[in-house]
């Protein structure tokens, strides 16, 4: 009879897909993580600010700030709608000041 442990060792050894396959996107995505306590939103929270929080939210949107996914693990059952329609308000934000950094990083590139 095999062990729950040797079951858990045969998986971590056998590849889930052994074929390689090319991830195509058609626009980058950001993301960003919020903390929510109380009645504070805090912006990509430390390991230590994580450990006090209430609820945690991550928002993915891509180039042109459509969501892509939304993410909040446990907490809260039910986070304000306004505090995570906030989240999302902080990560176009940053897609905004990503996408400068980026457009000035590629246009100083010398291509060849």
């Amino acid at each position: 009879m095999v062990s729950d442990e040797q079951k858990v060792e045969n998986l971590e050894k056998e590849a889930v897909n052994k074929e390689r396959r090319k991830l195509t996107l058609s626009s980058i995505p950001f993301s960003l993580t919020c903390i929510l306590h109380k009645n504070y939103i805090l912006a990509d929270p430390t390991a230590e600010e994580e450990s006090i929080m209430d609820t945690l939210v991550t928002v993915v949107l891509d180039s042109s700030s459509q969501l892509v996914s939304l993410y909040k693990p446990g907490g809260p059952v039910l986070a304000y709608t306004s505090a995570v329609q906030n989240c999302i308000a902080l990560t176009r934000q940053r897609v905004k000041e990503l996408q400068e950094i980026l457009d000035e990083a590629i246009s100083g590139m010398e291509i060849d």
